[in-house]
């Protein structure tokens, strides 16, 4: 059984140096050293745009992290991230539980890894499109509450 999640979420302005250092520490973790993504294209310059979603364990530490461009139509979701050892805990389900319940009945889009889609889909997103190519990992565009 998962050990429940404390979330919080705040623009990048409002993010303290620790909590920075802690969600790109943990982006780092999953997509650069696990999933091979480059450094260059994770740390893209965009994340003084968004609002970070931040998933602390009991300890404190952040183990899940999604960034949300809610100044978007659609709303943008983006870097959704669980620490690489707590994935398929059902920590990254209530990640996205939360990151729902930010966007509430707007319509919102992603870029999913292709192998997530399935997944994506019993969180409340449904695929559009094909698959396609980013960051040479396969993807498909995802979306939710289009209107």
């Amino acid at each position: 059984m998962a050990h429940a999640l404390t979330f919080t979420h705040k623009p990048f302005a409002e993010l303290t140096l620790d909590e920075l250092y802690d969600l790109l520490w943990l982006r780092d973790i999953v997509f650069v050293v696990g999933q091979g993504i480059t450094a260059e294209s994770e740390v893209d310059g965009e994340d003084r745009a968004c609002t970070h979603v931040m998933g602390r364990d009991d300890t404190g530490r952040i183990v899940a992290t999604a960034r949300l461009f809610l100044g978007k139509a659609p709303i943008k979701v983006g870097r959704v991230a669980v620490l690489t050892d707590l994935q398929r805990s059902g920590r990254g389900t209530a990640l996205m539980t939360h990151v729902n319940s930010i966007i509430g009945d707007r319509p919102a889009a992603m870029s999913a890894q292709a192998h997530l889609e399935a997944w994506y889909t019993r969180v409340g997103w449904q695929r559009v499109g094909d698959v396609y190519d980013e960051a040479n990992i396969p993807h498909v565009k995802m979306i939710r509450n289009a209107h």
